[in-house]
């Protein structure tokens, strides 16, 4: 019997030539590009009267578990103690005198009357009110007066910045400098404003430079930019919107314009190469954006529901700093899908042959062009021929590299951003290193002990006992409460009710320290506090700025698992749908935990470990435990971005030629050029931070920055080329109502 000889898998059939069927196969606004841009141009101008007033609408803050033991000690104290505990620290400074110098002296004074004359301002403790020695300087040149600002984030921040700007002064012979915790919120603010402006001064044009070059052609390199506009607008209103009805974090803004602009590249990227490409290959305008949309596009909607079903995941947590990104990152990536498909494609087919205009060719070598070759051969096709000719020890290789740098991991230490993440001369960071080492008492890093009912406590048997147990805690200098103050287990002065500590039934006590809050030493002496046994069946919540390090850090920290499963469960299904194989998406999980491992190993051995803290200009200390967490799920979702990329090709080559193995090289040839320029392009915005002059804006740009381009190069270069050679077509396999339904979810994104 004659063998019959082999018949290759048919390409997909090309639409048909005639420009009338071709149109009626794009989908139905597309069939009038000129309205489609038309009431773009619509939306961008209402979306833009709204997007104004987002960082109006937004919050500062949003780091507390609002049901935590700390968080529920700040209300009691807000509300039967309003001059409980200190957040405001002003420094008086003579550097010529001492404090008690008349001019000095007379600074003090007028402190205290503005203070008291601010409504919702009080006065916890000052130096010129009480002669207080704990409050003079071992040198005698500066003094501390502390305060209490009512009422939320945004109000204390409004009130500091009131205060700051009619009391502070730098120059002179006496200076006045805000410190505490309500001084650094701001100082963190307005010098992540200021850095904002400095790196997008960078990375606008680097951007602009690379869209140009990557698009080869003017007119090509506007259109992303376009996409960016419209994302970025679209989302700040739905922000504005959000902060009507809920608590958003200012800081998402920021998360709006890097997001927006960067899956604005990807997508236009792909949608554009994508055209031009069947262009190249003999259609013509309508027929090549069908041709485009059925495969492009198709790509960008599962890419978009995979990123933002990611992102959505930070929802698990109570933080609102947290939650806030996911309704950014959500709102930036429906509207980026959106503008993707319809402005974009509609603007292709209005410029048609004029997407090439200006174009910057590309120089020919032995008489064939870059594009001319087969994917296979091109750069990322003979890297991935390379790879798969050693495909277990390439990968091995760069696995272990990885592992390598995640070890930090093993050290890791987390805790709450303080002014350590400022720059060196920001004020708040002077007064806290000043206050630090010339005072013997730094009552804001006491903890504060809180009864709402504890009725008679100022007269009560069992209060002083339970002082003198708390003040023989280890690392507790001394308590005070309404039945006196204890040091070491004993009453130290006079005995007797002391005023100020009760309210109605409600007893405060104030549990004064040598550590520093932010610390392992901070987190101990929270646990130990909370141990200590409290008599007559009370209920005492502790707070302070230690026990909200420990809260913190607790809550992310049960719900971690949480937002890891969900995200990890998201990403199976939606790349199962999209790929309709078993095998890759969890492969995909895999290799982008190992890179993000590295990733955030890398960025503890430099900011947490102090390796080129010179040269970034950086304080080493715990990483702020909402950073990890925000950084790890960013890059997650934009690693998904190109795995979507990638493997939409590579199926795409396997579905025509059933071969395996040419199907990575020319998937990944044809992908490859369009991955690295994205990835570039969002690098560069990310990398920009690094002129910040916040600690943590530079580990989450410099983070995601790395995370983005060894996602890029290093895993979808090296490791999926490697482990699609070693698994071969068994990487495809499904169950077949698996395939089935891949197969229709397919036809109802490809076809119009």
């Amino acid at each position: 019997m004659s063998s019959m000889p082999t018949t290759p898998v048919a390409a997909e059939p090309r639409p048909d030539p005639g420009t009338a069927t071709s149109a009626r196969r794009l989908p139905f606004p597309l069939r009038r590009p000129r309205l489609v841009l038309w009431l773009s141009v619509l939306f961008l101008v209402l979306t833009g009267a709204l997007a104004g007033g987002a960082s109006a609408a937004m919050k500062n803050g949003g780091f507390d578990d609002p049901a935590s033991d700390s968080s529920q000690a700040a209300q009691l104290l807000a509300s039967k103690f309003p001059a409980g505990q200190a957040d405001l620290v002003l420094l008086v400074q003579d550097a010529s005198g001492t404090v008690d110098a008349p001019q000095a002296a007379t600074t003090g004074r007028h402190l205290l009357d503005v203070l008291k004359a601010q409504p919702g301002v009080h006065v916890v403790d000052s130096y010129f009110a009480t002669g207080d020695a704990g409050l003079r300087s071992r040198d005698g040149h500066s003094a501390l007066t502390t305060v209490n600002v009512s009422g939320d984030e945004d109000a204390v921040a409004r009130t500091t910045n009131k205060l700051h700007a009619e009391l502070a002064r730098t120059t002179g012979p006496v200076t006045v400098r805000f410190g505490g915790v309500a001084q650094v919120t701001n100082d963190l603010t307005n010098q992540t404003d200021n850095d904002l402006a400095a790196s997008e001064g960078i990375a606008l044009p680097l951007t602009l430079i690379l869209l140009f070059f990557v698009f080869r052609g003017v007119l090509a390199a506007l259109l992303p930019l376009a996409v960016g506009v419209l994302s970025i607008s679209g989302s700040l209103a739905v922000l504005t919107g959000l902060g009507q009805a809920t608590s958003v974090s200012v800081f998402a803004v920021n998360l709006t314009t890097a997001l927006g602009l960067g899956l604005s590249v990807d997508y236009s990227l792909l949608i554009v190469s994508r055209y031009r490409e069947e262009r190249a290959g003999g259609l013509a305008g309508p027929q090549a954006l069908a041709a485009t949309l059925r495969t492009a596009g198709r790509t960008v909607v599962f890419s978009g529901a995979i990123v933002a079903a990611v992102l959505s995941t930070l929802v698990v947590f109570k933080q609102y700093f947290l939650s806030s990104f996911a309704y950014a990152g959500v709102a930036v990536v429906a509207i980026t899908v959106l503008c993707a498909l319809l402005p974009l494609p509609a603007a292709l087919l209005l410029v048609g042959d004029r997407i090439d205009s200006r174009a910057v060719r590309r120089r020919r070598s032995s008489g064939e062009s870059a594009e001319a070759k087969a994917p296979q051969d091109r750069t990322w096709g003979r890297i991935a021929g390379a790879v798969m000719r050693r495909p277990l020890l390439a990968g091995v290789l760069v696995a272990g590299v990885l592992l390598v740098m995640a070890g930090p991991l093993l050290g890791a230490q987390f805790g709450v951003p303080d002014e350590r993440a400022l720059p060196k001369g920001a004020e708040s960071r002077v007064v806290a290193d000043i206050a630090r080492g010339q005072f013997a008492a730094d009552d804001e890093n006491a903890l504060t002990l809180i009864s709402e009912n504890w009725p008679g406590a100022a007269t009560g048997s069992d209060l002083p006992a339970f002082a003198a147990r708390l003040s023989e805690v280890p690392h507790v200098t001394s308590v005070t409460s309404a039945a006196g103050r204890f040091e070491h287990g004993r009453l130290v002065g006079a005995a007797g009710p002391l005023p100020g500590l009760t309210s109605g039934a409600a007893t405060l006590l104030q549990v004064d320290n040598d550590v520093v809050a932010y610390s392992p030493d901070g987190e101990r002496l929270v646990h130990d506090v909370r141990a200590v046994a409290v008599p007559g069946g009370h209920r005492v919540d502790v707070g302070g700025l230690a026990a909200q390090y420990v809260d913190v850090t607790a809550s992310i920290g049960a719900r971690l698992p949480l937002g890891i499963g969900l995200a990890a469960l998201l990403t199976l299904v939606l790349l199962g749908l999209a790929t309709g194989s078993v095998l890759l998406p969890v492969k995909a999980v895999l290799f982008n935990a190992l890179g993000l491992g590295a990733v955030l190993g890398a960025m503890i051995w430099v900011f947490q470990d102090g390796h080129l803290a010179n040269l970034l200009d950086v304080t080493p200390a715990p990483i702020a435990v909402t950073m990890p967490v925000l950084l790890l799920c960013i890059a997650y979702a934009l690693s998904m971005d190109y795995e979507m990329f990638v493997l939409s090709r590579i199926k795409e080559r396997y579905t025509r030629t059933g071969d395996p193995f040419l199907s990575v090289r020319e998937g990944l040839g044809g992908s490859g050029p369009i991955i690295t320029a994205a990835a570039a392009i969002l690098a560069v915005s990310f990398f920009s931070t690094a002129v910040s002059g916040v600690s943590l804006a530079k580990l989450f740009g410099i983070g995601t920055g790395l995370a983005v381009i060894l996602d890029a190069v290093v895993i979808r270069g090296v490791l999926v080329p490697a482990f699609l050679k070693v698994t071969g077509a068994a990487a495809w396999w499904a169950p077949e109502p698996m395939k089935r339904l891949s197969r229709r979810i397919s036809g109802a994104v490809g076809e119009h």
